[in-house]
């Protein structure tokens, strides 16, 4: 009786930590893309500006 709770305790444990690790992994991943996008968005917007300001020069 006592190997199967051992057992248990092992499997219950092995998960715990694999799945605080790819969350953490994930997290990494999703914070990385996320920054990423919202200075893609920023550059974008700046280009958008750069590009109106050009429209409006004068000859």
């Amino acid at each position: 009786m006592d190997y199967i709770a051992y057992y248990f305790i092992g499997v219950l444990t092995g998960v715990a930590v694999t799945a605080y690790f790819i969350g953490k992994k994930w997290y990494k991943y999703y914070t990385k893309c996320n920054i990423q996008k919202k200075q893609l968005d920023r550059i974008s917007k700046l280009n958008d500006n750069v590009d109106k300001f050009k429209d409006l020069e004068f000859y």
